[in-house]
């Protein structure tokens, strides 16, 4: 964005009814999704005068304000990533075709950066571009610790697509964890509520158990909505929090801390553009396949396991456990 252009400006007839995000995108053409996501967020994008959020739909004839903080924030993402990385990233790709990039993300990298991150899946996308002259874009996110898949797309109409799927629950997603202790049920739906400020979210986590021993548990996770940290709250919200957990969602401290964390984004499967079906499986860590075979499992066994049927004998868990 040039620090010289006029920060206010009046929608055109050719962008009626279109999304702010995708607006932005058009006008400040070197940002990603994610930058665009947190200006609107700071507020320092305002229609009419008011905050919105990034799907806000333009008129033609609104006024838009920029804030000349927002070149402050782009000094902040300009800075271009370590060559050293490139490999790195692209040795985590498991799937690239001319709309998608799949990662195979580990655990320990965080997707965006923050405070004390220096090294992140977004600033690395760069080393993505292959031939394309856009930058890849993030749609969606993974805790820091959880490994697994991440999905990236190589265009903006791909980000829409995808953007829209995940907002309307059309991308279904299943999680492998080691849990501490043994779940009351074998087959749960977690339904307790989560808060966002003083918001109270409805959520909905499906599990059965795969396996136990007397000390924890391998879980196949099916979240049905998409809450903030949801696997995770859900499961330290009934006892059994994921093994390798930090202490920010464990209300009594274990004896001793796995330094790995045991949660890994397994399996997501969408329809695609063309309604050709999706489905993506990503590889376990390899901490992770040597604890399920200290259990006693085949991890062969987990792909005749994946199904959630039958889903009126899951046990509603609606209580907090004490």
């Amino acid at each position: 964005m040039n620090q010289n252009k006029d920060n206010n400006c009046i929608v055109s007839k050719d962008f009626n009814g279109v999304r702010l995000d995708y607006w932005l995108k058009k006008k400040i053409k070197s940002s990603n999704y994610p930058f665009i996501c947190k200006i609107i967020r700071k507020g320092y994008v305002r229609v009419n005068k008011k905050r919105v959020d990034n799907s806000f739909l333009l008129k033609s004839g609104d006024l838009i304000v920029l804030s000349k903080k927002i070149l402050i924030e782009e000094e902040k993402t300009s800075k271009k990533p370590d060559k050293k990385f490139e490999q790195i990233i692209k040795s985590w790709v498991i799937y690239k075709d001319e709309n998608l990039i799949v990662l195979n993300k580990p655990s320990g990298i965080a997707v965006q950066g923050g405070t004390k991150i220096k090294v992140n899946v977004d600033i690395l996308l760069d080393h993505l571009k292959f031939k394309n002259l856009d930058r890849p874009k993030l749609v969606h996110r993974l805790d820091k610790n959880t490994s697994g898949i991440l999905l990236i797309a190589r265009n903006l109409n791909y980000a829409k697509f995808l953007g829209d799927k995940f907002k309307n629950r059309k991308i279904e997603k299943k999680y492998l964890a080691f849990v501490h202790g043994v779940p009351n049920y074998k087959t749960g739906r977690i339904e307790i509520p989560l808060f966002e400020g003083e918001r109270k979210l409805s959520t909905v986590t499906l599990y059965k158990v795969l396996k136990s021993s007397t000390k924890d548990s391998l879980v196949l996770i099916k979240p049905i909505t998409g809450r903030k940290h949801q696997i995770r709250k859900h499961f330290s919200l009934i006892g059994n929090f994921i093994i390798g957990e930090n202490k920010d969602f464990i209300k009594k401290k274990p004896d001793s801390l796995n330094k790995n964390f045991f949660l890994h984004a397994l399996e997501l499967s969408y329809k695609n553009i063309d309604s050709e079906n999706f489905l993506f499986t990503a590889p376990l860590p390899e901490y992770f396949i040597e604890k399920i075979k200290d259990l006693g499992f085949e991890f062969d066994e987990i792909s005749s396991k994946k199904d959630f049927l039958d889903l009126h004998n899951y046990q509603s868990i609606e209580k907090i456990h004490d």
